[in-house]
């Protein structure tokens, strides 16, 4: 009989940021949300839900699913669900092209990862990610996001 894995229940960690024309970070967010860890053969799959306020002061969520594996490189998979959803493929020096799907058509997307940094344990562990961003064919602006999560009623990271 098979052994059912049973996820953690996690607290996550998100800051995301824009580097300007000079190098210097902009436009930071940081979120704390819950979420569940499940490890799996070649890393784990971490599935959180970030809740933001949009610009007119109503609230979003969005169903984030990230296959973070290890070997036989660093690779994270972030499926973004929902109206405004993708996917995204994170390999450090390789370029990913996917859609934005949008309630008003899908737009082009692609990305190249210059950074992929991942610490897996069972109760911590965190993925750095730095790429370069280009929506529609438009200026490709480096992006980052550090994700952290933590075992609920565990120390710190």
């Amino acid at each position: 009989m098979e052994k059912q894995i049973i996820p953690v229940p996690v607290i996550v960690t998100l800051s995301s940021y824009t580097r300007g024309e000079h190098g210097e970070k902009e436009a930071s967010i940081r979120l704390m949300c819950h979420g569940k860890l499940r490890p799996t053969a070649d890393g784990c799959m971490l599935r959180y839900e970030e809740i933001q306020q949009d610009d007119g002061g109503a609230t979003v969520t969005q169903d984030v699913i990230l296959h973070i594996q290890q070997t036989p490189e660093p690779r994270v998979t972030m499926t973004r669900l929902g109206d405004f959803g993708t996917t995204m493929v994170f390999v450090k020096d390789r370029r990913f092209e996917g859609a934005y799907h949008t309630p008003y058509g899908d737009l082009g997307l692609a990305l190249y990862a210059m950074q992929v940094q991942i610490k897996l344990a069972e109760d911590c562990g965190s993925v750095h990610l730095e790429y370069q961003l280009d929506i529609q064919g438009g200026y490709p602006a480096v992006q980052g996001i550090d994700i952290s999560y933590c075992a609920e009623g565990g120390q710190p990271c």
